[in-house]
């Protein structure tokens, strides 16, 4: 592996794994809304828009390069913007789960990719 490859590996890796966190930190402001656990609509407020601005950076440092997992990071955003939105018994964590698994899979692949190529 080149040095070049290695870089870009592990430039890669953190990219994603950074994504992955803001995503669930993101998911649980979600959890905690619908449970009630914040003191107020400022709270939640606040709250909410901390992680999403965390977890939009981390996208987009996805979205500028032109290969990777875009589409599975953005269908992961959906999920949590979905899970933003509904009551705790609505939530759907199953899809959530599903489209994380979905979006760690693809990294993978691109992963590989990179040190393969």
């Amino acid at each position: 592996m080149s040095t070049t490859a290695s870089d870009l590996y592990l430039a890669r890796r953190n990219a994603y794994a950074e994504f992955l966190s803001a995503a669930d930190s993101e998911a649980s402001v979600c959890w905690r809304k619908a449970d009630g656990q914040y003191g107020g609509p400022e709270e939640t407020t606040a709250a909410q828009d901390a992680t999403y601005t965390v977890t939009r950076d981390r996208y987009n440092r996805i979205l500028v390069e032109p290969v990777g997992p875009h589409k599975e990071a953005q269908a992961l955003i959906e999920q949590i913007r979905l899970l933003g939105r509904a009551t705790k018994e609505e939530q759907d964590w199953i899809s959530f789960k599903k489209a994380r698994e979905v979006f760690v899979d693809a990294a993978r692949v691109c992963l590989k990719d990179t040190l393969d190529g």
